[in-house]
This record gives C-alpha cells, sequence and structure tokens, in this order.
C-alpha cells in the first residue's frame, strides 16, 4: 500500500510537472522564466509539521533513501526554447521491506517525455503530448529548489506535503 501511494504521489508530480507551454516566441526570456531554466532534481518530500500521515512518511524517507544512493528519481530539463525534459524513474520502482530493513535499488528505467512550458508568475503551465494542459503553482526559492505545493497535485492526499526538487 505504502509503494501505492509513493508511486502515485511521484507519477502525480511527475505529470503534473512534465509539460508546458510557451507562448510567447520571443527568443528573449523575462527574468521569472528564466529562473526555471535548468535541470531540476526531486530530492526531498517536505511534510507540515502537524501532519502526520504514515504514507507521506514513508514517501519521504524512500526519496531519501534513494538520494542518499546518488538515484534521481524524477528529474526535469526546463530548456529557454520552451521545452520540457522528464525522466521519470518512478513506475520502475521495487520497494523491499525485509529483516534487513529498507531496501529500494535505483531503477534502471525510466520513462522519458518531452513537452513544453511556460510560467506567468508562480503558475506554470504544462502541455503534454497529448496536448492536455495543466497550470500548477510553484515556488522557486534561492534560485535553487523548486517547490510543487501537494494541494496542487492532490487536495485530499498530500495537503501539507511539497516536492522538492533542487537545481543541479
Amino acid at each position: 500500500m505504502k509503494k501505492n501511494i509513493l508511486l502515485l504521489f511521484l507519477a502525480t508530480v511527475f505529470i503534473y510537472s512534465c509539460s508546458t507551454d510557451n507562448t510567447d516566441d520571443n527568443d528573449e526570456m523575462d527574468g521569472e522564466t528564466s529562473e526555471l531554466v535548468g535541470t531540476w532534481v526531486l530530492t526531498d518530500l517536505r511534510t507540515d509539521d502537524t501532519v502526520n500521515n504514515d504514507d507521506l512518511n514513508f514517501a519521504k524517507q524512500i526519496i531519501a533513501f534513494l538520494q542518499g544512493t546518488n538515484c534521481n528519481l524524477v528529474t526535469f530539463t526546463f530548456n529557454g526554447d520552451g521545452t520540457l525534459a522528464s525522466d521519470n524513474k518512478v513506475n520502475f520502482l521495487s520497494i523491499n521491506l525485509g529483516a534487513g530493513g529498507l531496501d529500494v535499488p535505483c531503477p534502471t528505467e525510466s520513462d522519458m517525455e518531452s513537452s513544453t512550458w511556460s510560467l506567468d508568475g508562480d503558475q506554470l503551465t504544462i502541455v503534454n503530448g497529448d496536448m492536455e494542459e495543466e497550470t500548477i503553482t510553484i515556488i522557486i526559492e534561492n534560485n535553487t529548489t523548486l517547490i510543487i505545493p501537494g494541494e496542487n497535485i492532490d487536495e485530499n492526499n498530500y495537503a501539507g506535503a511539497d516536492a522538492v526538487f533542487t537545481r543541479q
């Protein structure tokens, strides 16, 4: 069950974050758009101190474990031309709990997707290959941390959690 919750969360983050639409044909990027350009790796799941959710805590542990093994579970590359490349290993996770504790080998396979994006203030609009458009609220901290609030992913299941991506 915990594996399914983690997979659902990370897959949702991937789906909402892996494609966008850049409607500006101008080659010049404004300051807010250029903040997002670069490669971002999922490095943490922040939870509100008041949230006591075992599934979110388990997902946080798995992400931390994989980061400790230099495994990049989800990676997004936002290009200045409005294109986005994503690399997502979530669907290939294998979580093993045994006498030795938690064992989560880094998946060797991944799903890759290309899409487009645009940013207006804190509103990231993503258009996937099927031309489905989603707009989510993001936070960029210190030009090195991208945060997607859980409420933007799934208001009922991820309230109080933030997917944290670090610029590489």
